[in-house]
């Protein structure tokens, strides 16, 4: 279903007809995508509970707080539609491109990997300081050997 899901988001373009039947067939798809991934975040919070079911509630684990945010995102665009002309609201509608985010949470090899990279950020952040400062020395070497 991410798979798909994925797929039918890359095949969406800015230069569409709106009135076209690609752009249509795309909506039917999402509707449809929308609602199963609802009902699968409501079947979790059944047997789980929400947030005050001990410590394996639904809202407790990161990954699921992640799945929450992107199905609310996506049914508040589905509820709220072209109808709603604020721009704010349109602009969460594109917070449906986080659903290939999906899949992390379900690939455990991909979990281990996305939170290795999270801890080591920190690291590269002090060494693309270091290297910021390294080419801003050089700049300044060139700018004084070069005359300007």
């Amino acid at each position: 279903m991410i798979i798909i899901s994925t797929v039918t988001l890359a095949l969406e373009t800015p230069l569409d007809d709106p009135e076209g039947k690609k752009l249509e067939i795309l909506k039917y798809i999402d509707l449809f995508m929308t609602a199963a991934f609802t009902f699968e975040m409501l079947v979790k919070i059944i047997a789980w509970g929400f947030a005050f079911a001990g410590k394996d509630s639904y809202i407790r684990e990161p990954w699921n707080i992640l799945d929450f945010l992107i199905v609310v995102s996506a049914l508040f665009g589905v509820i709220a539609g072209d109808a709603v002309k604020i721009s704010f609201f349109k602009a969460l509608r594109i917070l449906k491109i986080l659903r290939p985010l999906r899949i992390i949470a379900r690939n455990k090899g991909l979990k281990v990997a996305i939170v290795a990279l999270g801890s080591s950020l920190p690291n590269i952040v002090n060494l693309q300081v270091i290297v910021l400062f390294f080419v801003f020395l050089l700049a300044i070497l060139q700018t004084t050997l070069l005359s300007g």
